[in-house]
């Protein structure tokens, strides 16, 4: 699991402190290697022009896939629509997107999140997970996104959800020297920052005596200084009990917490990419591919805690909802202090993939083959310190303030939370945790053109994948609330923190003293000591520890077909065979009498995966398309999840109960059977309109599984283990509509405006989904001047907590650009024009309170591309 920092839906968990081919306008004509995907990619030779260019070749490579599937394409060098990768995909139909941190990052396609992602064909991941974070990927090193929703037997198997490619450019893409680079400045409205970003390609062609050499190297780097500001209720209800001397709201119900979470880092990612290719010949070519990718984060999350259910509260002018026995405000007089803690923390990944290969293209028989070693690790540390009020002051709250945005708000009386003397020091929490991963994957590809009409192309393959994951982490906590030490004695320098929802004046108390990052990371030894700890590090902990090992054997052969008939049918019919023999070594935790025993324990096991899988395209005129689809998926458990250890939290959650969380290495992996039908019509330069109905019919799928346990320790622990849940069904339906209005019947002055419509509709109860999603995309293409409006919504969907769901989220983007000459062009980008708040809700079975108000980053960025 990719570890990062920041809010992932609700803020519930208080202490939450991780997450963590060319297309030019110069008319250059491409082809994409057959090599790049992992097999012969059937694509016609494509012109590429600005933003017409980009709609054609994603449609062109939808038209003449094997699988059902859509792509984004770069309009130019280092202009794919989105800053990153995973904000095109948001635009994509049928892929909805997580967002915090000033980006898009996790991305679920048609309603699931278990989606397999190649880099030119071959697998990638970070650490030790089974996917890689997509937003690493930065807009200037991407020729296309490919993303498949069904599969073929020849190409790399995908998750239950698909797969998605991620091309880059290689040297012989281009007629010669290439030279590319921008330089981009961005504004952030919420953290009010200033942050750079830029890139550089280089690339060239050269006929040699030994054949034709190309080289090609893309820098580039990325930054941004984040403010997400959270107002929240609790999502614990507790009924009034004497708390109030008012008998007529005894019983009422209200969160037991109100508070503000601002999810603060600095970001910023480097990364490289390297190409070579030689042509000895017209029979043989080769390359070689490299890739660097960081991550870099120092993350400052705050969190400000005001607790409504203890034994001294006192409540006084408690006003009730209209008609309902529930609390909308009320004044707290006496009770437990307001707490809150401090993070400072620091994030680094580098990810690293070099493969070479090559292909053979003479008469009938075709080879591809590829040998790749990638290499991963994330490194967390942490660092919490735990601060309190000197005492409970009178506090104003109101569980949903009225106005649009809602939610909770709440001021004190008489109490100055800008005074250091005002405030106690509670204790330290110290982490420390590696996750790393690592493989070598090889693979060789065989395609026979037979010369016979019915069948004319035959596919063999195999691949050998070995994998190794290994996470190791440290932590303690300590609590010092007793020694009574005043703030001010602890050595930090303290400063009032910066005030977050901008654009929004409903919450008064916005900032309250505390340490600063600086003076964290600085003093940690002196803070260690003051807790008691030993110096250094804090010790690795056995449960938390594992090494993970993992080999798959795979085979497949595919045959194509072709039907001559009044309408002409093709497809193809294949199978995937993929063995698999898997270890986890971790420590297992059992009882013996009434003492905890901690035991090594490696556990593993071996299954077999068939993955047939069937497509059928039914050409019903020249650009008419009906397409059909049946095949079978799977998902390999994360290695994480299939941990034997069990991980006793040091504190416990908001109700007072110890918390546990571990793996159940006899996870299975999940299964699904998929169905698809569409209907797809091209027309125009660039022009298309498709209708696609699908089906998933799933089996195992693992979601995290909480359970009460009287435990001989520690009494009634709440254990979180996954699980394999019962079989599911997933359905739905797409629809999309792009054009521009170049057409002798529309006026001269509207063919430079073009529209991308699509919209995505799934019946399934998994969370995370949204029912309904939708995309409106405006665009203007005229001489040196481009310009487009996009709009996205997502109706409300669950954020993985029982009871709780997410409000409609929607989001505004623009971008300009202008080419003064062939060789300038000034852009200018705006996203999340719209600024509305993130919204979700508590449904606690007889009402609902709103969660979390969260306001996110919008971004103004202005950039110089210049092209020679």
């Amino acid at each position: 699991m990719l570890l990062r920092s920041g809010t992932l839906g609700s803020v519930s968990l208080l202490a939450l402190a991780v997450a963590h081919p060319a297309w030019s306008q110069d008319s250059i004509v491409v082809t994409p290697p057959s090599t790049a995907a992992g097999g012969p990619v059937q694509v016609q030779d494509v012109v590429v022009t600005g933003l017409r260019g980009s709609l054609r070749s994603a449609q062109a490579l939808k038209r003449n896939a094997d699988e059902v599937m859509d792509a984004v394409v770069a309009e130019d060098i280092g202009k794919l629509p989105d800053v990153n990768a995973s904000e095109s995909l948001a635009r994509v139909t049928g892929i909805q997107v997580e967002r915090g941190g000033g980006e898009a990052s996790r991305v679920i396609v048609r309603g699931l999140p278990d989606v397999a992602t190649t880099y030119n064909g071959r697998d990638i991941f970070t650490d030790q997970g089974r996917s890689v974070a997509m937003q690493d990927f930065p807009a200037a090193a991407i020729a296309a996104l490919e993303v498949y929703k069904s599969s073929s037997a020849w190409r790399l198997e995908s998750g239950i959800a698909g797969l998605i490619n991620v091309r880059s450019r290689r040297p012989f893409d281009f007629d010669g020297f290439e030279l590319s680079a921008s330089a981009k400045g961005s504004y952030a409205t919420q953290s009010e920052s200033y942050d750079p970003n830029g890139d550089i390609l280089i690339s060239n062609r050269w006929n040699t005596g030994a054949g034709e050499v190309g080289a090609l190297l893309n820098l580039s780097y990325t930054s941004l200084r984040y403010l997400d500001s959270v107002r929240w209720d609790s999502g614990g209800i507790v009924a009034v009990d004497g708390q109030s001397a008012d008998p007529a709201v005894q019983g009422a119900r209200y969160p037991d917490a109100v508070g503000i979470f601002y999810g603060t880092g600095d970001r910023w990612r480097p990364s490289a990419n390297l190409a070579l290719q030689w042509r000895p010949n017209d029979q043989w070519e080769f390359y070689v591919d490299a890739l660097y990718q960081g991550y870099r984060a120092k993350i400052s999350d705050r969190q400000f805690i005001v607790p409504l259910n203890h034994e001294t509260t006192r409540f006084d002018d408690v006003t009730l909802r209209d008609g309902r026995n529930e609390i909308q405000s009320l004044t707290q007089i006496a009770g437990r202090r307001p707490e809150h803690w401090q993070g400072a923390s620091t994030g680094k990944t580098n990810t690293w993939q070099a493969a070479v290969g090559g292909s053979y293209n003479a008469g009938p028989l075709q080879i591809a083959f590829d040998l790749a070693r990638t290499d991963s690790t994330y490194e967390f540390s942490n660092y919490s310190l735990d601060t309190a009020f000197t005492h409970a002051p009178v506090t104003l709250i109101d569980f949903d303030t009225p106005g649009k945005d809602g939610g909770a708000t709440f001021d004190f009386r008489d109490f100055d939370v800008t005074d250091p003397n005002n405030y106690v020091y509670r204790g330290l929490f110290d982490r420390h945790f590696i996750g790393a991963g690592d493989d070598w994957q090889a693979k060789i590809d065989l395609t026979y053109d037979t010369g016979n009409g019915l069948i004319p192309q035959l596919k063999f393959g195999v691949r050998y994948v070995d994998r190794n994951g290994s996470y190791q982490n440290g932590e303690r906590y300590q609590d010092q609330e007793s020694l009574g030490l005043p703030l001010t004695a602890i050595p930090v320098e303290l400063a009032l923190i910066p005030a977050g929802f901008n654009g929004s004046d409903i919450q008064d108390m916005r900032a309250w003293v505390s340490p600063t990052y600086g003076s964290l990371r600085q003093n940690v030894d002196a803070l260690r000591a003051l807790a008691g700890f030993e110096p250094g590090r804090p010790p690795i902990n056995p449960v938390q520890t594992y090494e993970a090992s993992e080999r798959a054997y795979t085979a497949y052969g595919q045959a194509d077909f072709a039907i001559n008939t009044r309408i002409p049918i093709e497809g193809e019919l294949g199978l995937r065979i993929v063995a698999t023999d898997f270890s986890v070594r971790g420590t297992s935790r059992s009882i013996e009498g009434e003492e905890e025993v901690f035991t090594p324990v490696d556990q593993g096991g071996r299954y077999t995966d068939l993955l047939p899988s069937l497509g059928v395209r039914f050409m019903l005129d020249e650009d008419l398309i009906l397409r059909m689809a049946a095949n079978q998926t799977r998902t390999r458990p994360a290695f994480g999840q299939l941990n034997p250890s069990l991980f006793i939290s040091p504190s416990a959650d908001t109700s007072g109960r110890q918390t546990a969380s571990g793996g159940n290495p006899d996870l299975k992996p999940i299964e699904s059977t998929n169905y698809d039908l569409t209907l797809e019509r091209y027309f125009g330069d660039a022009g298309a309109a498709t209708l696609a109905l699908f089906r998933r019919e799933i089996s195992g799928f693992i979601a995290d599984q909480t359970m009460d346990i009287d435990d001989p320790v520690y009494g009634v622990l709440r254990v979180t283990r996954p699980v394999n849940l019962n079989d599911a069904v997933l359905q739905g339906v797409e629809t999309s509509f792009t054009t521009f209005f170049d057409y002798e019947f529309v006026p001269e002055w509207a063919r430079s405006f073009g529209v991308q419509a699509n919209a995505t509709y799934i019946d399934g109860a998994l969370p995370y989904v949204s029912k309904y999603s939708y995309n409106l995309t405006g665009m203007y293409e005229n001489g040196p001047w481009t310009a487009r409006l996009a709009y996205n919504l997502r109706t409300k969907f669950g954020n993985g907590v029982i009871g709780e769901h997410v409000d409609d989220v929607a989001r505004l983007d623009f971008s300009a650009g202008w080419s003064p000459t062939e060789r300038i062009t000034v852009t200018f980008d705006a996203t999340n024009i719209l600024g509305q708040p993130f919204r979700s809700f508590f449904d606690y079975g007889e009402g609902v309170y709103p969660r979390d108000v969260r306001y996110e980053e919008s971004l103004y960025t202005v950039g110089l591309r210049f092209r020679y």
